[in-house]
């Protein structure tokens, strides 16, 4: 006849919570991370190892590689047979291997390379397995947890030596920001999705020069180059509007499409008039700016610019010049005559910083000004 049991000798142990915990706390964490996070930097991977032959499914690869990894996971499990304190290392693997497929480097598409990961992952993996065979040895000397279930210490601490692997996932993979800002807008313009694109990292002061040649396509398809590229921040190097396969390039779109575009009918003249901007070149563009304006009724960039070419040349102010910005500009200049101070700066970089006369002034670049 069989013993009887009580009814606590049926609950689980708290190997199986600790189990359950570290498998919905994985699978959530590698799921959220892939599929938000990680997903423009793997299609710009895919996209190059494969030479533009296949495209990232997000659903569908954030699925499969979630559970190629938790099964991965189990294969470690068992082989490590470690139950108690130290379960969640059986995880190691499986974040070591998320960590490798998304640390793409930000010029993949100049050449694929494993980088440090041919050293440091036999490395790794040579110390897991001793720690595993430590901690193994050490298990049956561990009391036996005086709480069960989901509160129990054991499934705390497990699920604490998760977070800390989780931190190092995203330490040791691609954190680029502007990397991750120039794959989305990429992606953004593959899809006709340009006013999409231009709320991309807008907030944000990271950029690079292929970052502004990608916002200044975005913004010319709609006709708003002119009005809004000094919204976001030009930063330094070899800014420009146009690709050079080098300084300025793309790897999911296509450059030939942004040459093409810049140099049609429609956009020529404001690629023209902006470039002279961004270089600082007053001169050259207002001896341009009126074969593309005649009627003074310009953009706001360009009519910034205008306002500071006739202040510094002493010339008058074209009729027609729009009385809201030329007040604008008055006060930039009085607000900068009590310059010296820092909440003046302060005050002149929040107020200003979207106008042409902030860039000229105290914008990067400096060096271009001709």
């Amino acid at each position: 006849m069989m013993p009887y049991l009580s009814p606590i000798d049926h609950k689980p142990s708290v190997t199986y919570y600790s189990k359950v915990a570290c498998a919905v706390t994985f699978c959530v964490f590698a799921f959220v991370y892939l599929f938000f996070y990680q997903y423009d930097v793997l299609t710009a991977g895919q996209h190059v190892l494969s030479g533009g032959q296949t495209h990232y499914n997000r659903f569908v690869g954030a699925v499969l590689i979630t559970l190629v990894l938790y099964l991965l996971q189990i294969v470690v499990a068992r082989y490590a047979r470690l139950t108690k304190r130290a379960y969640a290392l059986t995880y190691f693997p499986s974040l070591l291997v998320l960590t490798i497929i998304t640390d793409v480097s930000s010029t993949i598409d100049e050449g694929f390379s494993f980088g440090g990961w041919l050293v440091a992952v036999p490395v790794l993996l040579a110390v897991f397995c001793f720690l595993v065979w430590a901690l193994r040895q050490m298990e049956s000397f561990e009391p036996e947890p005086a709480s069960k279930g989901f509160f129990s210490r054991t499934v705390w601490i497990n699920l604490l030596s998760l977070v800390v692997m989780f931190f190092l996932v995203g330490i040791f993979s691609n954190g680029d920001e502007v990397f991750h800002y120039r794959m989305r807008v990429e992606r953004l313009l593959m899809d006709g999705k340009p006013e999409d694109a231009l709320k991309v990292g807008e907030k944000s002061l990271a950029t690079d020069p292929s970052l502004v040649m990608l916002r200044a396509y975005a913004l010319a398809q709609n006709n708003e180059l002119g009005n809004h590229l000094f919204d976001y921040p030009i930063g330094k190097g070899q800014v420009g509007l146009i690709p050079d396969g080098r300084h300025r390039k793309t790897i999911l779109f296509s450059d030939s499409i942004i040459t093409a575009f810049a140099r049609s009918p429609k956009a020529r003249a404001d690629y023209r008039l902006m470039g002279f901007l961004i270089k600082r070149q007053l001169d050259a563009f207002a001896r341009f700016v009126g074969d593309a304006y005649p009627d003074s009724v310009m953009p706001k960039h360009f009519a910034e610019a205008l306002l500071l070419y006739h202040y510094y040349s002493g010339k008058p102010v074209p009729q027609g010049q729009d009385k809201t910005i030329e007040a604008d500009f008055y006060g930039f200049l009085d607000m900068e005559k009590k310059g010296g101070d820092d909440h003046v700066a302060n005050q002149l970089r929040r107020v200003y910083h979207n106008t042409y006369w902030y860039y000229y002034k105290y914008g990067e670049n400096k060096s271009m000004q001709q």
